[in-house]
């Protein structure tokens, strides 16, 4: 029905913990195609799929996603054209997960602070950041779920590696990051929908 807010109607009728109650393998998709628009210069792109990604992985309404989404993604292009001073960036990661209407017992500085450091690692460490950036993410799932890292901590492994086979990949491919990628994509896919699997069995214990 047009107007109807199904996320935000969703997880009111399952009553489940925030940001719980998403479809793993869509938001695996939705993941994959926002690094390709991230990867291929591509800022709209970008944008919209992040504001589709919020929807579904937060529960919350249009313009609370485009919001945050408009923040997240600002971030993200600045990190992306920027050569250091990285902490910077760190405020409007927080304001965009503020905007996702978090419980107020998550603690939004060390959110948005493992949020901008999985960026980090993988620029500082390079082709070799999976492990780094894993451990990032799982310390970011287990503060905005409110769950012990044991139980995220696979869902942050596989996501880190999913990074790594995309940076390796579009390292040794001749036609570079925005190239079709036909040798690295569709395993960075199967890597995220595992990581997104395994985020949904932990949270939703």
């Amino acid at each position: 029905m047009a107007g109807t807010d199904e996320p935000a109607e969703r997880s009111a009728r399952r009553g489940v913990r925030w940001g719980a109650d998403f479809e793993p393998d869509r938001l695996a998709l939705l993941e994959l195609r926002m690094w390709k628009a991230y990867y291929r210069r591509q800022p709209a792109r970008l944008f919209g799929l992040l504001i589709l990604a919020l929807r579904e992985q937060a529960a919350i309404s249009w313009p609370r996603a485009v919001y945050a989404a408009g923040l997240l993604t600002k971030a993200a292009v600045g990190f992306a054209r920027s050569t250091g001073d990285y902490d910077r960036f760190a405020p409007a990661v927080a304001r965009g997960y503020r905007a996702l209407g978090l419980p107020a017992s998550v603690d939004l500085d060390t959110v948005a602070r493992e949020e901008l450091r999985w960026w980090v690692v993988r620029r500082e460490i390079g082709l070799a950041a999976g492990t780094a950036a894993g451990e990032s993410i799982a310390r970011l799932y287990a503060a905005l779920y409110a769950v012990p890292l044991e139980t995220v901590s696979e869902a942050g492994r596989l996501r880190g590696v999913a990074a790594e086979v995309r940076d390796r990949g579009a390292t040794a491919d001749p036609d570079g990051p925005k190239g079709e990628g036909r040798a690295y994509w569709p395993e960075v896919a199967g890597l995220l929908r595992d990581s997104y699997r395994s985020l949904s069995s932990a949270v939703r214990d």
